[in-house]
């Protein structure tokens, strides 16, 4: 093996654009997913999460994982020339929260203070598993614990090396862009999302005097910039898009809330809300908790469980596979996510009889802050009639706070077009976005009450009917 002579560097900082849930394996006896946190209990991101997603994209591109990431075989073994680093969380102002850091310091910057309270007060986001009669799926039921958007962390990679690995380096890189770049659990439901917001690199060749004095003074510190350059990342158009804009014909509301916006008269808060989530933002490099405007939360989650089914539906209408032709039991035990090749294909499928398989389509979690609470949150009170009497029935008055008439934009990010090969697959995606755009599939609670309907526009082609048709 060639000695190395040279030694590639490159210092990030990532921005979560969705909450991260970067998880322990276990959960707390209350809590069914923890964070992974460091030494100061700030959520943080293992080196290994970091490799782990950055040799799968590698390979996936053509590289030979092998070379850089190390592999350990029965009768070979090599060690990785890659070195990854943690990651970790940054301060209000940018800086790296590396070390142990003294009590006083985590309580007075207000986002150490915020990430380290997760760790009694987690953040939750509730999911359920729907089976194809509307119902919870037994053992469907679970939540996980999440970092809000926004945070930052600071995190290096490092390749011993030749000249001639300059160009799996950069392509390493470029690979930070790719929108499969995400980490944690729950990717494909929205979460895990990630930009990079500066990267700063250098290559030092240990053959030149100048270079080898230079790497003797590098910095230890993840955030420490000092001789390297920044430099812009490639931006990744390999991906087919699709975009979505959604306008309500009226109310919606999705996923359940716990921060009431518009009390009525009495100064009684409904009973259910919409959810809102705080968010971090930056403004010239300081970082903030959006606490005066919370924003209205649009769960990725939500938005693909609607299109699964309704694909669902539509793959078995153009397969011609109906339930008349089944029997009872297949019926009563028909799981969408076993039987239906298309929801399998698009979104992937738990380790079973055979290997599991992550989803090929990426929908982000959405943010809304295009809204004010006095016009566009309002109170809907509900009954409920006895159907013998016709009177009020006892304790069945209830409000609900909808959204009103507050348009909805999205993407989905198509990760392999080789998904869409099968013509029914295609037939079927394309029909359950042009339902949810003209108004036949609804998002959100509410729906057999009218809520949750859109009108909407498709800015690509159907594939049925466009190049990949």
């Amino acid at each position: 093996m060639t000695m190395p002579t040279h030694y590639y560097l490159a210092r990030l900082t990532l921005e979560c654009v969705t909450p991260l849930s970067i998880g322990t394996g276990r959960g707390d006896g209350v809590f069914d997913v923890q964070l992974v946190t460091d030494a100061n209990g700030l959520p943080a991101i293992p080196g290994t999460s970091l490799a782990g997603v950055l040799r799968h994209l590698f390979k996936r591109a053509g590289g030979n994982d092998d070379l850089l990431f190390g592999h350990a075989g029965k009768t070979s073994t090599l060690a990785s020339r890659l070195e990854v680093s943690w990651g970790v969380l940054c301060n209000s102002k940018g800086r790296a929260a590396e070390g142990l850091l003294p009590q006083g310091e985590l309580d007075d910057d207000p986002l150490l203070h915020h990430a380290a309270g997760l760790a009694e007060q987690p953040l939750i986001r509730e999911r359920v598993r729907i089976t194809h009669r509307g119902a919870a799926a037994d053992k469907g039921k679970f939540d996980r614990s999440i970092l809000p958007a926004g945070y930052r962390f600071a995190a290096e990679l490092a390749l011993w090396g030749t000249p001639a690995d300059s160009a799996e380096w950069q392509r390493l890189l470029d690979l930070l862009n790719d929108p499969a770049f995400r980490l944690g659990g729950a990717t494909r439901a929205g979460l895990g999302a990630l930009r990079v917001v500066t990267c700063h690199t250098r290559t030092f060749d240990l053959t030149t005097p100048n270079d080898a004095a230079a790497f003797r003074k590098l910095g230890r510190r993840a955030d420490d910039l000092t001789g390297l350059d920044r430099i812009e990342l490639a931006a990744n158009t390999r991906r087919r898009v699709i975009e979505i804009e959604l306008k309500p014909n009226s109310y919606w509301r999705i996923g359940q809330g716990n921060l009431p916006q518009s009390p009525d008269d009495n100064g009684k808060s409904a009973d259910l809300l919409p959810r809102l989530e705080q968010r971090v933002l930056w403004n010239e490099g300081k970082g903030a908790l959006a606490k005066a405007k919370r924003h209205l939360l649009v769960p990725a989650a939500s938005i693909k469980g609607a299109l699964s089914h309704r694909i669902a539906y539509h793959y078995n209408r153009f397969s011609g596979q109906f339930a008349e032709d089944m029997a009872d039991e297949a019926i009563a035990g028909y799981d969408k996510s076993a039987a239906n090749r298309a929801v399998r294909t698009l979104f992937g499928f738990a380790k079973g009889d055979a290997a599991g398989q992550a989803g090929s389509l990426l929908i982000d979690d959405i943010y809304l802050d295009q809204y004010t609470a006095d016009k566009n949150l309002q109170l809907v009170m509900h009954n409920a009639i006895d159907r013998f009497t016709g009177g009020v029935r006892n304790h069945m008055l209830f409000s609900e706070e909808m959204v009103w008439k507050v348009p909805i934009s999205f993407k989905i990010t198509v990760l392999d077009d080789a998904v869409l090969d099968d013509p029914d697959i295609r037939r079927a995606l394309d029909a359950a976005i042009a339902d949810l755009c003209e108004g036949r599939l609804a998002l959100g609670g509410g729906a057999g009450k009218g809520h949750g309907f859109f009108q909407g526009t498709r800015k690509d082609n159907p594939f049925s009917t466009g190049a990949a048709a």
